[in-house]
């Protein structure tokens, strides 16, 4: 029972572990492409209010990026307590049953 416990923990983790890096990969996709078209339009803006204009609306999106990044990391972070929290639940009920054995034994 506590072997089926420990693998189930490490496929939760090593699914998490594995989503994880394609979300940021991804990201990475979408900050370097940001990247790209803020360079673009601020090559095309000469006016400095224009530029100031066009970098608020890029952090913007920057941020909104960030934010979902940090929206799978909590996600992830949350299947990875649940999975500890169920392991550590068969735990017990594992010590207790070979506590009762024991007691039966004596």
């Amino acid at each position: 029972m506590r072997q089926t416990a420990i693998a189930m923990l490490a496929l939760v983790v090593l699914l998490s572990v594995s989503s994880f890096p394609a979300k940021v990969y991804g990201a990475a996709d979408e900050y370097e492409s940001l990247e790209f078209f803020l360079d673009q339009s601020l090559k095309r803006e000469k006016g400095p209010e224009k530029r100031v204009e066009l970098l608020n609306r890029y952090l913007i999106k920057a941020l909104g990026l960030v934010y979902q990044q940090n929206q799978e990391l909590i996600r992830l972070q949350r299947q990875l307590l649940d999975a500890t929290k169920e392991l550590r639940d068969i735990e017990k009920k594992e010590m207790r049953e070979m506590e009762i054995h024991m007691q039966k034994n004596q």
